[in-house]
């Protein structure tokens, strides 16, 4: 957990709001996965956490999800993130954005290392999005996206292809 910190610290360095955000869903995070006396001790912890972060702040990180480390909120309002989620390393995420389930509780995305996602977009269903994609602004993803791919659009389409020349 304090690797995980010091990387999310490191990616919002500067920006105080999207640290504090991590650091609790951090500490509350690991609450969670504590047996049961020491869960029920944390839940003051867990509780600040819902209260200021989701309903407060409007950002749903569920607990459940697995985020890896490195993780970049840029404003973060409107973030929803579903509990089946699977986030890999130093993914950045703007706000607006909905990572869901498109028919059933696990049928969620998974977001590879480096992964940039624009604000107000929507990726859902048990969807692939590859190492270094960039899903632009706006964006409805509702298919897999290629390692180091660029897509916008609604539906989401190829701008780029990972072996087109820039």
């Amino acid at each position: 957990m304090n690797e995980d910190i010091l990387q999310d610290w490191d990616a919002n360095r500067g920006n105080w709001k999207s640290c504090g955000v991590l650091f609790l869903y951090r500490l509350a995070q690991s609450i969670q996965r504590q047996e049961t006396p020491l869960r029920w001790l944390g839940c003051p912890i867990v509780l600040v956490y819902v209260l200021l972060v989701e309903w407060g702040m409007g950002i749903e990180l569920n607990l459940k999800s697995r985020i890896g480390p490195g993780l970049h909120l840029y404003h973060g309002v409107g973030l929803v993130i579903h509990e089946a989620v699977v986030i890999g390393e130093n993914c950045t995420l703007r706000h607006g954005t909905t990572l869901g389930a498109k028919n059933g509780p696990e049928d969620c995305p998974v977001l590879g290392d480096n992964v940039d996602v624009g604000c107000q977009s929507v990726l859902m269903g048990r969807i692939r999005i590859g190492d270094g994609a960039v899903i632009g602004a706006g964006s409805v993803v509702l298919h897999d996206v290629a390692p180091g791919d660029v897509v916008a659009g609604n539906p989401a389409r190829s701008l780029k292809k990972p072996d087109d020349a820039v």
